[in-house]
C-alpha cells in the first residue's frame, strides 16, 4: 500500500514537472514571438535617410562576415597543402634513397663488367656444356640488360614525377598565400571603412546608439530569415513536383515548332496559397521573375536557369526592408537550399525546348 502511494506521488510530481515545462516553453516561444514583431516593427518604421545609414552599416558587417570566412577557408587549405608537401617530402627522400641504392647497385654490375670484359661473358656463355645451360645463360644476360635499363628508366620517371608535384605544390601554395594576403588586406580595408562609418554615427551623437540598435536588430532579423527561409523554399519546391494542377491552370496552344504552354502568375500564387505556402507571392515581368516574401519584407528579382525538364531560380537583386541585397546575403539565402520548379509531370514524354518570361506569365516551349 505504501509502495502505491508513493508511485502515486511519484507519477503526480512528474506530471508537475512535464506541465511546467510546456508551460515555460510555450512562454519563451511566445516571448520571442514577441521580440520578433517587435523587430519587425522597428524595421519598418525606418525612414529612407535612416535606411540609407543602416544599408551601410549592414553591408560592411556582412563583408567583413564573409571576409572572414574566407580568410579562414583559405587558412585551412594552406595548413592542408603544407602537409600535402611534407608528406611528399617524405616520400621523394624515400624514392631518392632507393634510386641511390639501385644506380649503387648497378655501378656495381657495370664495374664487374668491365673488369671482365665482354670476352669474359662470352667466355661463360660459351662455356656452357648443353644447349639447355647456354641458353638459359644468353636469356639472363639479356635480361639482366634488359631489366636494368628498365628499372634506371621507371626510377627516373618516379623521381621526376615527384619532384613535379613537389615544385607544382609549392607553388600552390605561395599563390594560397598571396591570395590569403590579399584577403588580409581587403578586410583591414573594410575595417577602416567600418571605423570611418562608426565615427560618423558618432557625430550624430544621441542618434549613434538609435543606428547601433537598429544594426543589432537588422542582423537578427536577418539571422532569422535565414534560418526560415531554405523550409520555405524546400516546401514550394515539393508543392510544384508534386501538385495537381486544375485543368484551367494551363493555357496550351498548339503551334508548328511544338507545344506553347504558359502559366500566369496569379495563378501560380493561388496554387502555391491552396497548398498552404501563402508566404511567398511571384510576380512575372519581361525577362525577369520577382519573388516577395511580404511577412519578412524580402524581394527578391533574378532569372529562371533551364536544366532538363526543371527551372532553377537564380536571384539577382533583392532588397530586406527596402534596403539593397549584395550577392554574398543572395548566396547565403540559397546556400542550403535552391528553389526549383520540377516540371517533369507537366512536360510528360514531350521535351522541354525552351522558356520565357513574360509580362504576367511564364511561357513553356515543347516539342513532341
Amino acid at each position: 500500500m505504501l509502495k502505491t502511494e508513493k508511485l502515486k506521488l511519484f507519477s503526480l510530481s512528474a506530471l508537475v514537472i512535464i506541465i511546467a515545462v510546456m508551460v515555460l516553453a510555450s512562454g519563451m516561444v511566445a516571448g520571442q514571438s514577441k521580440i520578433s514583431i517587435n523587430i519587425e516593427k522597428k524595421l519598418a518604421g525606418l525612414t529612407d535617410e535612416e535606411k540609407i545609414v543602416l544599408e551601410k552599416l549592414f553591408t560592411l558587417t556582412q563583408e567583413i562576415a564573409e571576409m572572414e570566412k574566407e580568410e579562414s577557408r583559405f587558412g585551412l587549405e594552406t595548413d592542408k597543402i603544407t602537409r600535402e608537401i611534407h608528406v611528399l617530402g617524405n616520400l621523394i627522400a624515400a624514392e631518392e634513397i632507393v634510386y641511390e641504392k639501385k644506380q649503387e647497385a648497378l655501378k656495381q654490375v657495370f664495374r664487374s663488367y668491365q673488369r671482365m670484359g665482354p670476352s669474359s661473358y662470352l667466355e661463360i656463355i660459351l662455356g656452357s656444356d648443353s644447349l639447355a645451360v647456354f641458353l638459359r645463360r644468353l636469356n639472363t644476360l639479356r635480361d639482366l640488360t634488359r631489366n636494368t635499363g628498365e628499372l634506371l628508366g621507371l626510377l627516373q620517371e618516379s623521381n621526376e614525377k615527384l619532384t613535379a608535384e613537389k615544385t607544382k605544390l609549392a607553388e600552390k601554395l605561395v599563390l594560397l598565400a598571396e591570395t590569403q594576403e590579399l584577403l588580409k588586406e581587403s578586410l583591414l580595408k573594410t575595417k577602416q571603412l567600418k571605423d570611418e562609418k562608426e565615427e560618423y554615427l558618432a557625430s550624430l551623437a544621441e542618434e549613434r546608439e538609435y543606428y547601433r540598435n537598429q544594426l543589432a536588430n537588422m542582423q537578427r532579423a536577418w539571422a532569422e530569415l535565414i534560418h526560415f527561409f531554405p523550409e520555405v523554399t524546400k516546401k514550394f519546391s515539393r508543392i510544384i513536383e508534386e501538385a495537381n494542377l486544375p485543368p484551367d491552370a494551363l493555357k496550351i496552344v498548339i503551334t508548328f515548332s511544338g507545344i506553347k504552354a504558359s502559366i500566369s502568375d496569379n495563378t501560380l500564387n493561388d496554387i502555391i496559397a491552396d497548398n498552404g505556402l501563402s508566404e511567398m507571392v511571384f510576380g512575372f515581368y519581361p525577362g525577369k521573375v520577382q519573388i516577395a516574401v511580404p511577412d519578412k519584407n524580402l524581394v527578391l528579382s533574378g532569372i529562371f536557369i533551364l536544366e532538363g525538364e526543371t527551372l532553377k531560380f537564380r536571384a539577382q537583386e533583392g532588397s530586406f526592408y527596402g534596403m539593397a541585397l549584395q550577392t554574398e546575403n543572395l548566396e547565403e539565402l540559397f546556400g542550403e537550399a535552391e528553389l526549383l520548379l520540377n516540371l517533369k509531370t507537366l512536360v510528360g514524354d514531350n521535351i522541354l525546348r525552351s522558356i520565357a518570361i513574360l509580362a504576367g506569365r511564364l511561357e513553356l516551349l515543347m516539342s513532341f
